[in-house]
């Protein structure tokens, strides 16, 4: 069986834009290629339809077994589908903000869509419409969209008493994707360069829609899989997040020396393993990190222990902040006392995958 980093290797070299097309080809027509590890971790990852993309353009789709080309073909056919539609809801959206005046600006996925980054739109898997609005007026954009048809979903207890980077998830049986309204863009991580009033003061329009400028739509995408996603602690990639960083590398030039930061260093040491893409543009090192890393994809069993015992970590450190402000909040005890059965099944739930 194929370790994960030659999967790893391969997914990324499908993505590529530096991969040399004779070689992949021959590599990928192998009668002994294992396909099914593609597809296991491309799903995981969110990039099937992308490597999909990514083969015709290189025009490399007749290397893929006649089932797996059919599949991967109407994925990629309902995905586009789907993100057409939630091009077609950012409009809406956008309009609905801009005559109410709300300084607003779209984020990740939805923004990448509208900036077209892609060279076709069913490269990027979306899930919520995410959108960064002007810290004083996040109600006022909450109530204007359940009064046009969209609904909050219910949030858990947390929301209520910590802080959070977005208002209540909004569903709408008019459109096809939740939004989600941003106050700000981590919970408590701080980037001078990302705050909100920063953001909406650089945005640029794409067709009357805003969106962050080049340099804050490649920082967000880093942090927010680094930070919000774990990606830093767990030491790890996401094709999903490389594959964006990729497309965005090929827009414009990007100043090295905005991107210093460890956080960043870490993340483009670990994409820059498998990508030449990122190499090509910022300092990609191999050290104790890339190597741990390459080790863990070596050794699965190693690699699920260490992630378990980092999950245990996260959550033990979580309960450690949790435990004072239960003792000490009659409010919240309250409210985890009314929750008892969503938060029993909560904490049954991590330490099953623990």
């Amino acid at each position: 069986m194929d370790h994960l980093a030659l999967t790893y290797q391969h997914i990324a070299d499908i993505l590529s834009f530096e991969t040399t097309n004779s070689e992949l080809e021959q590599r990928l027509s192998d009668p002994n290629f294992n396909w099914d590890a593609i597809v296991i971790e491309g799903s995981k990852h969110l990039v099937l339809p992308a490597l999909y993309c990514r083969l015709k353009s290189k025009s490399l789709l007749h290397v893929l077994p006649e089932e797996l080309h059919t599949y991967l073909e109407e994925l990629t056919a309902i995905n586009r589908n789907r993100n057409a539609s939630i091009i077609e809801q950012a409009h809406s959206l956008s309009a609905l903000l801009h005559q109410n005046t709300i300084e607003h600006v779209f984020l990740k996925g939805t923004a990448l869509l509208l900036s077209g980054t892609f060279e076709d739109i069913a490269e990027r898997m979306i899930g919520d419409i995410d959108i960064l609005i002007n810290t004083n007026q996040t109600e006022l954009a909450f109530d204007l969209l359940k009064n046009n048809g969209y609904y909050p979903i219910s949030q858990t207890l947390g929301y209520s008493f910590f802080g959070h980077k977005h208002l209540p998830r909004l569903k709408t049986k008019q459109h096809i994707s939740a939004v989600e309204l941003h106050e700000k863009l981590f919970v408590s991580y701080k980037d001078k360069a990302l705050i909100n009033a920063n953001v909406l003061l650089e945005k640029q329009a794409q067709h009357k829609v805003p969106i962050p400028s080049m340099d804050h739509l490649l920082r967000h995408n880093i942090l927010n899989y680094q930070i919000n996603d774990n990606g830093k602690l767990h030491n790890s990639i996401s094709f999903r997040s490389a594959y964006d960083t990729v497309v965005l590398l090929r827009q414009q030039d990007f100043k090295k020396g905005k991107y210093r930061d460890s956080v960043f260093k870490s993340y483009f040491n670990i994409t820059g393993l498998f990508f030449e893409d990122i190499g090509k543009t910022f300092d990609v090192r191999t050290n104790f990190s890339t190597a741990f890393y390459r080790f863990k994809l070596k050794h699965l069993k190693f690699y699920k222990f260490w992630n378990k015992a980092l999950n245990l970590f996260n959550f033990l450190g979580l309960l450690l902040r949790r435990v004072p402000f239960f003792v000490s909040n009659q409010a919240y005890r309250k409210a985890v006392f009314n929750d008892r059965k969503r938060v029993y099944k909560y904490f049954k739930s991590v330490l099953n995958n623990i």
